[in-house]
């Protein structure tokens, strides 16, 4: 098994002090959201863990099953939810999110140190591009920038990766327009060239080759069992 070595210079103090305490983070969460991203990528520090799950959980037993969360604050707890405020000499916010109906792309990967399950990239790329649709939010777009010049993603295939994590309920056309609309949220903070590039590989971007690309995933995902 080949562990992805995690970039722990984007993490603050605090959350590299819990880094090694998420092996206690029950095998069926999976880590997904920006800080999963950076780990993977190194390109800004995110500072929140959020772990999803198709399982249904109580949030009460999930508190006291997992060590790391005992004596925190409870910030957000109902069924199949909870979040919780950790402090390792600075504060840590960790989520929970059960019975999530969501499709996958590939298989996650392994997180070396913990041994946690972390999200590929290209399904952490379908999910941004449902992000997108819902806020505004700058670190939601250096995210995507990211994806799509340090992991070579085309937008394409986030797009299609988004149709097959969300089925019928994902609009890439959505998605596209949020891609080159900068109103609104701090999206007036983004780098001039990241908005520039945006704009450039949206133009002439063709929406009805996504079935195409879904079909492409699904064989590359058959053929190598991932």
């Amino acid at each position: 098994m080949i562990l992805m070595k995690p970039n722990l210079s984007i993490l603050p103090e605090s959350q590299r002090k819990l880094f090694l305490e998420l092996k206690n983070t029950p095998s069926h969460f999976v880590l997904y959201g920006g800080t999963a991203i950076a780990l993977m990528l190194g390109h800004r520090i995110s500072v929140d863990f959020d772990f999803f799950t198709h399982q249904r959980f109580d949030p009460d037993k999930l508190y006291q099953e997992i060590p790391y969360l005992q004596g925190s604050e409870i910030l957000h707890k109902e069924e199949n939810t909870l979040t919780c405020l950790l402090d390792r000499q600075g504060p840590i916010k960790v989520s929970f999110f059960g019975d999530l109906s969501l499709g996958c792309v590939y298989k996650p990967d392994i997180i070396d140190g913990p041994e946690i399950k972390i999200a590929s990239l290209i399904d952490l790329a379908g999910m941004k591009m449902a992000v997108i649709q819902k806020r505004a939010a700058s670190r939601d777009y250096m995210d995507i920038e990211a994806l799509l010049t340090q992991a070579g993603i085309d937008l394409l295939t986030a797009l299609a990766a988004g149709s097959i994590i969300y089925g019928k309920q994902f609009n890439p056309q959505i998605s596209l327009k949020a891609l080159v609309y900068f109103e609104g949220g701090d999206l007036k903070n983004l780098p001039r060239e990241v908005k520039d590039h945006l704009i450039e590989v949206t133009k002439n971007l063709d929406l009805e080759q996504i079935p195409r690309r879904i079909a492409e995933l699904q064989q590359i995902r058959r053929e190598k069992q991932c």
